[in-house]
């Protein structure tokens, strides 16, 4: 904290502490989250220089006032620091000053042997400190009482006067309207968080389909778009495979849509564990059609995963055992290369391999025209 450029000319004690408060005052509207405990702790140490006060401190209670902390202290050289061991104090080990910190905001402790013999747990606590006056004065949020901050005298006794009380007091509402501000800044910050994650569950939610929880065909149209584009920079090869369910229109006919929808969700599940490398997208594309987008797979790759997926299907727990159609389409992207020209090849080949007889593969290569099953 920056001293008085000019202590000589400042002989009053209230007018030094009134400079001294608007400079904590400044540090502490100036203070991030960060910088806050530092200049609260320089605000505490202001508290206990004057009047030569042995320990300074800020408590903060729990909603439910079932316990308070200790959050920050200041303490004279020599005096022992008690911080660390007075954390989550619970409101029973010191109920009479729990009670009185709720009803009147403030306890005055002149002479901890005056105490009534109802503050035992406090008394035995002030003991303990070797504490032989104190005060504590609340810190309000909206009306709510907080926290306090406080101060002990070790080595003497004191009547605490009004003046003191008014320092305390404005030392404790500067650093409640410290804490209210850090509060007010993390709720905003918890709030964009949560906004945040929000807003990208709705894109997620935008993109996914609901059944398979694959992508759906905006998250496909999407996903294509970006990869055409990838590939074409790059000049590396892109394969599309659509997966067409065979006789799926006869088996929610004849079976019913709880049963067309577990085929579904079967071979998207299928779809998952033969084709998860990293960057692959795959999505419901239509009714019972499912696309798969898989960068840098070679056409001999996406066959031998067109073999594995057709074997798996089959074990898919439906009514009826199910078969697909598999088209796959490789090639590297030209820079006038489309979506719907990639599309209209894809569906081609699936629909080769369905007027071939259906359970099987057919794929097509630009960069040649030959084609297997």
């Amino acid at each position: 904290m920056t001293s008085n450029p000019n202590p000589q000319s400042v002989t009053d004690t209230t007018a030094r502490f009134a400079y001294l408060i608007s400079q904590i005052s400044t540090s502490l509207i100036n203070a991030s989250p960060d910088e806050a405990a530092e200049h609260i702790e320089k605000a505490l140490a202001v508290l206990g220089h004057d009047d030569d006060k042995d320990r300074c401190y800020v408590f903060l209670f729990s909603d439910d006032y079932a316990q308070m902390s200790n959050t920050h202290e200041w303490v004279r050289s020599g005096i022992t620091a008690h911080k660390e061991d007075l954390q989550q104090v619970p409101a029973d080990a010191m109920p009479w000053f729990f009670a009185h910190m709720q009803e009147a905001g403030r306890v005055l402790v002149d002479d901890v042997h005056t105490l009534p013999p109802e503050a035992g747990g406090f008394q035995t606590e002030l003991l303990r400190e070797k504490i032989q006056s104190m005060m504590a004065v609340g810190m309000f949020l909206e009306g709510r009482l907080i926290g306090f901050v406080g101060c002990d005298l070790v080595q003497r006794q004191r009547n605490w006067s009004d003046d003191d009380v008014r320092r305390m007091q404005l030392i404790a509402d500067m650093i409640a309207n410290t804490v209210a501000r850090h509060r007010a800044e993390e709720k905003l910050q918890q709030v964009q968080v949560e906004l945040r994650a929000a807003n990208e569950r709705l894109a997620q939610l935008a993109n996914e389909d609901g059944l398979t929880g694959l992508s759906n065909r905006r998250g496909l149209d999407t996903a294509m778009d970006s990869e055409l584009r990838r590939m074409q920079r790059n000049r590396q090869l892109l394969t599309v495979m659509m997966v067409d369910i065979d006789h799926f229109k006869e088996l929610n006919d004849r079976h019913g849509h709880m049963i067309g929808d577990a085929a579904l969700r079967g071979v998207a599940q299928e779809l998952c564990h033969v084709l998860q490398r990293s960057g692959e997208v795959l999505g419901r594309f239509g009714g019972d059609e499912f696309l798969a987008i898989c960068p840098q797979l070679t056409q001999q790759e996406a066959e031998q995963r067109a073999v594995t997926l057709m074997e798996r299907v089959k074990n898919v727990n439906t009514a009826t055992p199910l078969t697909v159609s598999i088209g796959i389409y490789t090639f590297i992207p030209e820079p006038t290369t489309t979506p719907d020209e990639v599309l209209r090849a894809v569906d081609k080949a699936v629909y080769q391999a369905k007027h071939d007889g259906r359970n099987r593969f057919f794929a097509l290569a630009a960069s040649s025209p030959t084609t297997k099953r």
